[in-house]
């Protein structure tokens, strides 16, 4: 546009100047001429300043020749000067632009590159060059084919293609081998270049090395992976836990599958782990857990929802194949496990669970399980129970009768009744045993109803102590009053007998009644000493080094070790009153009381029947030696009042 207007310009200024040369030319001839006919008076005149005229047309022209000349040439150099001092300030920005575009170019992390048409390289900055490990001199002009490896090359030619063919801007995650043998992945955007009249001359690509982020992506996830392992999986058994269980009985029970659930529970783990340590536990629960691997193989999953409890999920919901499983899993844990090369055996109880669709839940089916497991455990441990709904109520009932039990400790309505025992030959008062009984609004709630509930819950520690310090006070006052010549005998439970406070709680009640330890005797149970015999021993010698009577209640009703018996510290046995029932014509029951009677004179041990109810077997049993008798044939357990009258009667 701007050329054209200077050629238009041009030919105006051409045409003034020759107009100006026509008229000048023709007014000169026109005037000269005129001139020089009224001033010559001859020929010769008029040819002389025809000459003169002609030489100073010649010099006027060539001044005005000059000037007009001069002038042109003087407005064509300084718009010549003008034209170059434009073009050097363009180049300058031209310059400025390819350099700043090269300095962007090159100094970005990213590849970044172009190609004409036919494929070969027309830019390719610094990064690239170092990603692809070749100078870019050499890149330039040539095509993929000479840079990368073929399989690369055919790849990278396809989208190239593909970019030029729909003339559209694509990003895409890429993965090249570079010449430095490197895999590394890119993140790649291509798109197609064209001219200002929008001709399409080639392709631009910008690279973008992601190889750092996919591998921070990738550690992510795999932390995220194992961050979720851990947290649904036993760092011991490496089995599944507690929320990992939670979460695919969720899924599972919102499914028309069968399966069934099973809890198991170790029995009498945590003797074998107070009395050989935690590490050795550890261990023995690493080697249950592979047990159960062998056992159920792919037939089901096995979880460890803590402790020494287990779960496990079967695919199946065949009661006869599960029994099979089960009977498989007994028969393998009546062999022992060798740990630390000691052996050790263990059993346990299981509760199966079916579920049912659509009316089961989680929080159900759980319930169900530990119903079915607390069952087993009921009838005798080392056994497999399956759900009842029956349980369901049993277990609200538990939970009731242990919330009100509770309650009653608090508000003191546990109280002790006391029962005599008697000399059996003149019926002399020798002692009382102190009774716990749990009065309610409704009646009386049965000894075996909440104490198997306290021992369970725990409470029983805190029960043991009230009755021990309830007994102690008891003895105190009937000594001071001079009404019991004998001791108060006080029941010790196995938790409590085992607990680690059991002597520091002693001390304490002694402490705070002061009482004499030689006013109590302390019964205990033959099962919480064979638990742990060598720990029982040790035990028993500090309360009789402190002055305390010992017995050993119900004996002959467990699995008792005579070669323990002669060791043990104990004053007194008493014998069970189921083999006192009916002693007079079961001959059974002859020969086991006249074989107890006899192994304890034997080992200078005192003997007291329980349960005596009538003369004959009163008579029946001294025959045989008997010390001391206890049952309704002298007195029924009564209240502390009751007791303490008669008490005074008898003293008097």
């Amino acid at each position: 546009m701007i050329m054209e207007v200077k050629d238009s310009q041009s030919y105006k200024n051409a045409f003034y100047i020759a107009v100006i040369y026509f008229v000048f030319g023709v007014a000169w001839i026109v005037v000269s001429d005129t001139i020089v006919a009224s001033s010559a008076g001859n020929l010769d005149q008029i040819t002389i300043m025809q000459t003169y005229k002609g030489w100073f047309f010649v010099f006027i022209t060539t001044v005005l020749l000059y000037m007009i000349t001069y002038r042109f040439f003087k407005n064509s150099f300084f718009q010549y000067q003008k034209q170059i001092k434009i073009q050097e300030e363009h180049q300058k920005e031209i310059s400025k632009s390819d350099a700043l575009v090269r300095t962007i170019v090159n100094s970005s992390p990213d590849a970044i590159f172009a190609k004409d048409l036919e494929g070969k390289y027309i830019l390719f900055n610094e990064s690239a060059s170092n990603i692809v490990g070749i100078e870019k001199d050499k890149v330039i002009g040539n095509t993929d084919f000479m840079i990368f490896q073929n399989d690369v090359a055919v790849r990278v030619h396809e989208n190239d293609k593909e970019i030029i063919a729909t003339k559209s801007i694509r990003t895409k995650e890429e993965e090249l081998t570079t010449n430095f043998g490197l895999t590394k992945d890119f993140l790649v955007t291509k798109g197609p270049l064209f001219t200002d009249n929008g001709e399409l001359f080639g392709i631009f690509g910008i690279s973008r090395d992601i190889t750092a982020q996919k591998q921070h992506e990738e550690y992510l996830i795999k932390s995220k992976q194992k961050l979720y392992d851990l947290a649904h999986h036993d760092i011991l058994t490496k089995l599944p836990n507690r929320l990992h269980i939670s979460e695919v009985l969720g899924v599972k029970c919102q499914k028309e599958e069968p399966f069934s659930l099973i809890l198991l529970d170790l029995d009498g783990f945590k003797i074998i782990n107070d009395s050989y340590g935690h590490r050795f536990g550890d261990k023995l629960i690493i080697g249950v857990s592979n047990l159960l691997k062998e056992v159920f193989n792919k037939d089901a999953t096995i979880y460890r929802m803590g402790g020494d409890e287990f779960a496990i999920i079967l695919d199946f919901d065949n009661i006869d194949n599960i029994i099979i499983l089960m009977e498989r899993l007994k028969s393998k844990l009546n062999n022992s496990f060798l740990v630390d090369e000691v052996e050790v055996y263990v059993t346990a109880s299981m509760g199966i669970a079916i579920h049912k669709y659509r009316t089961n839940s989680i929080e159900d089916l759980l319930q169900e399980a530990d119903a079915a497991m607390y069952n087993a455990k009921k009838i005798g441990k080392n056994t497999y129970s399956f759900y009842d709904s029956k349980f369901t109520q049993d277990a609200l009932i538990h939970t009731q009768i242990a919330t009100n039990l509770k309650k009653a400790m608090d508000n003191d309505d546990l109280e002790l009744y006391y029962q005599s025992q008697n000399d059996a030959y003149n019926g002399d008062v020798i002692g009382v045993e102190a009774l716990l009984r749990w009065r309610t609004s409704d009646g009386m709630i049965p000894p075996s109803v909440f104490i198997p509930i306290a021992e369970e819950t725990g409470l029983i520690i805190e029960i043991g102590n009230i009755v021990l310090a309830q007994g102690c006070k008891t003895a105190i006052q009937w000594q001071n009053m001079g009404i019991l010549n004998g001791k108060v005998a006080i029941n010790i439970s196995p938790k409590q007998l085992n607990h680690l406070d059991f002597i520091k709680n002693i001390d304490k009640i002694l402490k705070e009644t002061q009482c004499d330890p030689s006013w109590i005797e302390l019964e205990i149970t033959e099962s919480s000493i064979l638990d742990n015999p060598i720990q029982a021993i040790e035990l028993l010698q500090k309360l009789k080094n402190r002055g305390f009577y010992i017995s050993m209640d119900d004996f002959g009703t467990g699995y008792s070790f005579l070669s323990y018996l002669k060791k043990l510290p104990i004053d007194k046995l008493k014998i069970d009153q189921s083999f006192i029932r009916n002693i007079t014509n079961d001959h059974k029951n002859q020969t086991i009381v006249k074989t107890i009677i006899s192994l304890a004179k034997g080992l200078s041990i005192q003997v007291l029947a329980e349960g005596v109810e009538s003369e004959d077997e009163l008579e029946f049993l001294k025959e045989y030696g008997i010390d001391f008798i206890q049952g309704y044939y002298y007195a029924k357990p009564l209240p502390f009042a009751d007791v303490e009258e008669i008490l005074c009667r008898c003293k008097v």
